[in-house]
């Protein structure tokens, strides 16, 4: 029973990996069941035996985008004595999941779920209770980030997220462009650093007033 729940689950990890990976090349709509099945490797019947239908399929993918985010967010530490070290260092940590190419396609998912009849009240019910235990990490993290200002407008605390993910999906977006910018992708380290210094500015000044 043990080595067949092994198969079974390193079979769903495959189709999961294989919709990613169509999603990530040609889009929510152009990743057909027969375009999975290719590149798992497998048939429709048994991607059919393991999810039921395509549209459960994408929600285990959604499930999945979600579990790599609270995989990266438990395993991570901020890092840096500064505020503005300590911003960079949390702004690390969402570069690794949210400029990765693959979260676009998790991305995709999410707004074709939550918008079709057939998935949407399971999308928000899965979403619902994900939620809870990424906010959870991400509170672990921004108590480190914030261990020595006084913030207290959730408005400013929240700020620094927003802003640091903005930056992760726009290097995201960047790298799916089908041509170059390296104009752009040259700047955003920099541009990183900057959007730090000018957080830990504006929070200081909230922490003196």
């Amino acid at each position: 029973m043990a080595v067949r729940q092994q198969r079974d689950s390193a079979t769903r990890q495959r189709v999961i990996d294989a919709a990613i990976a169509c999603i990530s090349e040609e889009g929510f709509y152009r990743a057909s069941t027969n375009a999975i099945a290719e590149r798992a490797g497998l048939s429709w019947g048994v991607i059919q035996y393991h999810f039921g239908s395509r549209e459960l399929l994408m929600l285990a993918v959604l499930e999945e985008g979600t579990r790599r985010l609270v995989e990266d967010l438990s395993m991570a530490d901020i890092a840096g004595e500064t505020l503005p070290s300590r911003i960079q260092s949390y702004g690390d940590i969402l570069m690794r999941y949210y400029a990765d190419p693959q979260y676009l396609a998790f991305l995709q998912v999410l707004l074709n779920l939550r918008h079709d009849p057939r998935t949407s009240a399971r999308t928000l019910e899965t979403m619902t209770k994900i939620t809870a235990t990424v906010e959870a990490q991400l509170d672990r993290l921004t108590k480190r980030l914030f261990e020595d200002v006084a913030v207290r407008r959730q408005a400013l605390r929240g700020l620094v997220f927003h802003v640091l993910r903005g930056l992760a999906l726009s290097e995201a977006m960047l790298g799916a462009l089908p041509f170059d910018t390296p104009h752009q992708s040259k700047n955003l380290p920099e541009q990183r650093r900057l959007a730090a210094e000018a957080l830990a500015l504006l929070l200081e000044h909230e922490s003196a007033t």
